[in-house]
């Protein structure tokens, strides 16, 4: 019997994100649950009206209903943080992470991208940026923060088969967050690198890397 598969989207984030991953395993016959974080998918006021607390407890309640099946467990960007908070549940197998960040802020991307934008006189790169900043309250930054610190202390107890994947054109995560990772869980994680691919590595944006993604997390799912 196969596991169910849950998938957790990122920070001031929504389903949308990863609903093209979800399609994809969908179709290739894997049982697929996403979760919906509390506070997000909606307004700003939202957002920062909801704690790291309640994001965890969104995952939590679809994770906990799922006993006694064998779960895994995909995270995209901060959905990999979250996910960490589950690893040692009984039920919980193995692990994807995605585009996950430690460090954050892919300054050289961002730069790059600014003065093509100017270059080209296109400047929808520009007011994405402008988005992800004016987005997000400060309230809610800090709320990502503790979720950061308090995964980062918990990698190096993590035992389950991990994936982790890692696009080298994100803008928001720098690549080296991925190796932070690796290196804490160890031996049972794997690490890819994708030469290109954005932070929405399942968007159009990064048309060119995401069926790529979705291949590598169904084969792990399927035989590891």
């Amino acid at each position: 019997m196969n596991n169910i598969c849950v998938i957790i989207h990122g920070f001031a984030g929504s389903i949308e994100e990863i609903k093209y991953l979800w399609e994809f395993l969908q179709k290739r016959g894997i049982d697929v649950r996403i979760v919906s974080l509390a506070g997000h998918g909606g307004t700003k006021k939202d957002l920062t009206a909801s704690t790291h607390t309640d994001w965890i407890k969104s995952v939590d309640e679809v994770i906990s209903e799922l006993a006694p099946n064998k779960v895994d467990i995909i995270g995209f960007s901060m959905g990999g943080l979250i996910s960490v908070q589950f690893a040692a549940m009984t039920h919980v197998n193995k692990l994807v992470f995605i585009n996950t960040p430690i460090y954050f802020w892919n300054i050289k991307v961002i730069v790059a991208d600014i003065i093509g934008s100017i270059f080209r006189r296109q400047f929808e790169r520009i007011a994405y940026y402008k988005r992800s900043v004016l987005g997000v309250s400060i309230k809610s930054s800090i709320e990502f923060l503790r979720i950061l610190s308090s995964s980062k202390r918990r990698f190096v107890y993590i035992r389950n088969p991990s994936l982790i994947l890692q696009c080298k054109g994100d803008e928001s995560v720098w690549p080296d967050s991925a190796e932070y990772i690796k290196r804490k869980i160890g031996v049972s994680a794997s690490l890819r690198y994708y030469s290109g691919g954005r932070h929405q590595v399942f968007s159009d944006t990064s048309i060119e890397y995401r069926d790529s993604v979705c291949e590598d997390i169904y084969k792990f799912l399927r035989w590891g």
